[in-house]
């Protein structure tokens, strides 16, 4: 059983009842200092040893939206949540359904030096192929097509297709998470929406509740659906 869940951080919740939170102290492990990202988990966190088995996406400050195997819990009240509603699309070949995609888009390139595949933001793994005089002018092209061509390696993995014409590819942002030791760990994000029709029904809704791309724990990869 899934849920689609949608919660809210409550405006009078005071600032001392937060900061444990924010500081990653919610029974938690992490090396990241990034408050949503603790704030979601808290609200999964019924254990130290436990793995994360939801996706999130914020989308406007402190309003998530949750795809989950749990639905969430809130004992300290800091939250108002919706009644999780059952995910359980009944979705056929063929059907044509409106998405829109937070993700970090990335591929894997063989590093020598390392002796292993390294993750690459797929604007950047493009970029690096023009001189650094004209990587500017490229950008923004990039940011479409190098976007597209991932998310048509996705579609071909997990049952669906889509028109280029038909998808809208934009907000291409680089975030910094701090690290309790070390530097500042880096990933980036595009924003996709638009249409895909259905191909593989099986597919595709084994892969939605797994998520898209890299960066889960920090608000990417959750697929938003609904009918045409």
């Amino acid at each position: 059983m899934l849920y689609f869940s949608r919660v809210s951080l409550k405006k009078e919740a005071s600032l001392s009842a937060l900061a444990p939170l924010l500081l990653g102290s919610a029974g938690v492990e992490s090396e990241s200092r990034h408050p949503a990202h603790h704030l979601v988990w808290y609200l999964f966190a019924d254990g130290p040893g436990r793995q994360r088995d939801f996706l999130w996406r914020e989308t406007i400050s402190g309003v998530f939206l949750l795809l989950s195997s749990r639905p969430p819990r809130d004992p300290h009240g800091l939250f108002g949540i919706e009644k999780p509603k059952p995910f359980a699309p009944e979705l056929k070949t063929g059907d044509r359904l409106i998405f829109s995609l937070r993700a970090n888009p990335v591929v894997r390139r063989r590093d020598n030096v390392r002796g292993r595949s390294v993750k690459h933001d797929v604007v950047m793994d493009q970029l690096r192929t023009y001189a650094q005089g004209k990587r500017a002018r490229h950008r923004l092209d990039l940011v479409r097509t190098s976007g597209l061509d991932w998310l048509k390696r996705q579609g071909d993995k997990a049952g669906f297709d889509f028109q280029v014409d038909d998808i809208s590819v934009d907000g291409y942002s680089t975030h910094r998470v701090k690290r309790n030791t070390g530097p500042a760990m880096a990933f980036s994000t595009i924003d996709f929406e638009g249409a895909l029709t259905v191909t593989d029904p099986k597919q595709l809704l084994t892969a939605l509740p797994k998520g898209f791309g890299a960066s889960k724990a920090y608000g990417c990869g959750l697929m938003l659906i609904r009918r045409a």
